[in-house]
């Protein structure tokens, strides 16, 4: 009500107001009326407005005489006791400078929990699962193969990963660091990138490794591709490294570890030297044709004929049909150098083994030489083996 009367009755300095008479008595008097006509020339609209509200039966009241009022000031004094009043709060008794504390909790958990992990080469995976509107979060954390779980209750994320942060410190302790360490004083590093070009030279020189690079905060790492196992790149983008040179040397030192695995490196990473194209363990060139030993195995076959009908060593492509069947292979070979030959030969679907699937594959290349063969004009024939060229053929071998 207070609000209300206030908001009717304005302030005596306000002369353009019809509530105010500004400095003057109620102009009810002829006194007054006549005090009005002697007015200055600014007044007379505010004159004006005062007649006009007598005119139409309305009161005029000076300000300072309605406030005065008995039963007005009796309301007045009472409004401050009104529900949305602003009230005056007390001071706390503390220095300006004093610093106010904004809560009990920090990140240094967490901060330090994420350090520990970037040393090690580890990658923290936090689960958190709640509800915001509860104010109800709970979770784990997942570090390789360790699970590191709680059956608290927290009001925030933040307050679960400061927590689980915290809990799974000292496990990330006793963990093995995964991150790749230089060598060591006096032992040189092998040049795992270096090798990985000497034999993608040889192959295809037009053709090599082709790493991907990323950023991991202040570390970095790499996969790496080639051209025998397009779809499968070596190494991991979550694996952290402290340069770029190191992501790549670890994706290369996989790429040929696989090579040699596959019997396309010696082991020890060299290139296998080049069979002489006269002598061979399956097939062998005997004046215009070529004479294949009966009972070799067709990628035997494969792997001797390729140089003798200059070829460039085929490349097999193999991978899991399924991953619920991880064993159940299918996979073809390319001749990526070679544009006369189908860009995928003896592809198979569904083979038990890698064994079974290569030679399954090298079975259908084989088909492929011996239509090559005939339409060069050479002969290929079988015979039961032994004689002297392949006996030595077999000591070079």
């Amino acid at each position: 009500m207070a609000d209300l009367l206030e908001s009717l009755v304005l302030p005596n300095s306000s002369q353009d107001s019809f509530h105010s008479v500004a400095e003057r008595p109620s102009p009810s008097s002829p006194t007054d009326a006549s005090a009005n006509q002697d007015s200055a020339a600014p007044q007379s609209s505010s004159q004006s407005q005062i007649s006009a509200l007598q005119e139409a039966g309305l009161p005029v009241y000076n300000v300072d005489a309605y406030l005065t009022a008995p039963e007005n000031a009796a309301l007045l004094y009472r409004a401050p006791d009104r529900k949305n009043a602003p009230t005056k709060q007390p001071k706390p008794d503390r220095e300006p400078s004093q610093p106010v504390s904004l809560g009990s909790k920090s990140s240094y958990r967490l901060t330090a929990f994420n350090l520990l992990c970037q040393q090690k080469g580890l990658v923290p995976d936090f689960q958190i699962d709640g509800c915001a509107s509860k104010a109800d979060f709970g979770g784990l954390v997942k570090i390789g193969d360790e699970t590191i779980a709680s059956d608290e209750r927290w009001h925030s994320k933040k307050e679960a990963r400061e927590a689980l942060a915290e809990k799974g410190f000292e496990t990330v302790k006793g963990m093995d660091s995964k991150r790749r360490e230089p060598g060591t004083p006096g032992k040189k590093d092998k040049n795992w990138i270096g090798m990985l070009v000497e034999y993608h030279q040889l192959i295809n020189p037009e053709q090599g490794p082709v790493y991907l690079d990323y950023s991991l905060g202040s570390s970095y790492s790499a996969t790496c591709t080639i051209p025998s196992r397009p779809e499968q790149p070596f190494g991991s983008s979550a694996a952290p490294f402290p340069s770029k040179k190191a992501a790549r040397a670890h994706t290369a030192k996989l790429a040929v570890e696989y090579l040699i695995a596959e019997g396309k490196l010696n082991p020890n990473g060299s290139p296998k030297a080049r069979k002489k194209a006269k002598l061979g363990a399956a097939v062998r060139i005997q004046g215009k044709g070529l004479e294949v030993k009966r009972g070799s195995t067709y990628t035997q076959k494969v792997n001797d004929a390729y140089p003798l009908l200059g070829l460039q060593v085929p490349q097999y492509v193999l991978g899991a049909s399924s991953p619920l069947a991880p064993n159940m292979l299918s996979g073809y070979a390319s001749f990526p150098n070679e544009p006369g030959l189908p860009k995928e030969i003896g592809e198979v679907r569904n083979v038990f083994g890698k064994k079974n699937a290569k030679e399954e594959v090298a079975k259908g290349v084989w088909e492929v030489f011996r239509k090559l063969a005939e339409k060069r004009g050479v002969n290929i024939s079988e015979i039961d083996g032994g004689g002297e060229d392949y006996e030595k053929g077999q000591q070079e071998s």
